[in-house]
This record gives C-alpha cells, structure tokens and sequence, in this order.
C-alpha cells in the first residue's frame, strides 16, 4: 500500500529498504534518461534559472530574487503557460496549504515587480479564483511607435 500510495502521490520511483547500491545506481541512471534528474536550468524565452546557483538571467541582466521568490518563479517554469493553483504553490513552497493564500499573492507582486524591473519578457497572469500561470510576451520591436 506505501508503493501505491508513494507512487499515485508523484513519485517516478520506489525503493524498498534493504536495497543493493546497484539497483540504486540503475534507478538513478534511468531517472537520468528519461530527462528528470540532475536538470540544471530552466530556460522560458530569454530568461534563464540556474537551478544550482539560484539565480536568475534575463538576457544580459541578473535579477536578484530572495530564496522563497527563486522557488516560486521555478514552480511556474516548470509549468510554463499552465496555471498552478494557489493552493499547491502553498503545499509546494510553504510546505502547508493552512497558510493565509493571500502570501502567494504578495509574493507574486514582489516577483512581477522584479522580474518587470530587470527587464524579463516573462509575466505572471492571475487566473481568478484558481492561481497563477507563466506567459511570454513578445518583447516590443526597436524603432516601432504606438498606434492611436
């Protein structure tokens, strides 16, 4: 029941207590294949996540986020054009969703007020009543005017 439990919750894999190394190191190397281990950025148009160094590029300028902010900005990455619902960014991020979901508001403000700041193409759209969702805006062209 724990395996099936483990498995339907999300896990890609179970492992049962006592293990060979050997089996371990399979695991790891087909979790590898498949492409869901060891990623080390994430890119959504110009704006890169450097996972392992928590930081994040847009284009040629870094953006300075706080370690909470960094997690958040991930999670949608993971899910670019996807809407995350309120309360899994609070399970995901808070590790509870019995927090106040107004926090992932505010932390959604100071994250578009950063990443508008340092000059991403990305932007986190309001999904009312549900949550949130990452888009790419085509930046505007040079030497193009607005029209009346």
């Amino acid at each position: 029941h724990d395996r099936v439990r483990g498995l339907d919750a999300g896990a890609d894999d179970y492992l049962t207590k006592p293990f060979h190394f050997a089996e371990l190191a399979a695991r790891l190397r087909a979790l590898r294949r498949r492409g869901t281990l060891g990623a080390a950025r994430i890119e959504v148009g110009r704006t890169v996540l450097d996972l392992a160094r928590q930081q994040v590029v847009a284009g040629d300028r870094k953006i300075r986020l706080s370690r909470t902010e960094f997690d958040l900005l991930r999670m949608l990455a993971e899910h670019p054009g996807e809407v995350c619902e309120r309360a899994a960014i609070l399970d995901e991020i808070w590790g509870s969703s019995r927090y106040d979901p107004n926090i992932v508001d505010q932390y959604v403000s100071y994250l578009r007020r950063k990443l508008d700041a340092g000059g991403s193409e990305l932007r986190i759209s309001t999904v009312r009543g549900v949550g949130f969702r990452l888009d790419q805006v085509a930046p505007a062209s040079a030497g193009s005017s607005p029209t009346a």
